[in-house]
């Protein structure tokens, strides 16, 4: 894999993933447009959502994962569509996927090890504000961490 996967496109890691006929558009399909528009887009040009998107749907997950993992270090509650969306994403991916994706599954581990020693230690960087993201937030975060790491173990 290459070292900076973030600075290519999205069609160009398509391609590295295996993928060589072009994406013909489904004008029928909201999903089908929505990924002929990020084609062109570096991954670490994407938006969360749009990451976000990529992972719910598992498009070139070994790929976009690390990206996602390297967004949530800067922003653990990073998302569009609301607070922690990016995280939840991955929460969505299936068992297997990690199964057979093992370099990534131990990137993966890595960082929820280091993550949830970050929490325990009270060094992830959560909005201060109690109505935007109270104790029982921050609770169901550490939740959702041990969930997906016994879900890809």
């Amino acid at each position: 894999m290459i070292s900076n996967v973030s600075e290519l496109t999205i069609d160009e890691i398509g391609t590295l993933e295996g993928f060589t006929e072009p994406h013909e558009v489904d004008e029928r399909i909201p999903l089908s447009i929505w990924f002929e528009t990020i084609l062109a887009t570096k991954l670490k040009d994407l938006s969360d959502g749009d990451l976000a998107k990529m992972i719910r749907q598992q498009i070139y997950i070994k790929s976009v994962t690390p990206e996602a993992l390297k967004r949530l270090k800067v922003n653990p509650i990073a998302g569009y569509l609301g607070d922690g969306e990016l995280l939840e994403s991955l929460l969505s991916v299936e068992s297997d996927t990690w199964k057979d994706a093992s370099e990534i599954k131990h990137t993966v581990l890595v960082f929820l090890e280091e993550f949830i020693a970050l929490f325990h230690a009270n060094q992830l960087t959560f909005p201060e504000d109690e109505d935007r993201f109270s104790n029982e937030d921050r609770e169901e975060y550490l939740q959702h961490l041990l969930t997906f790491k016994k879900r890809i173990l």
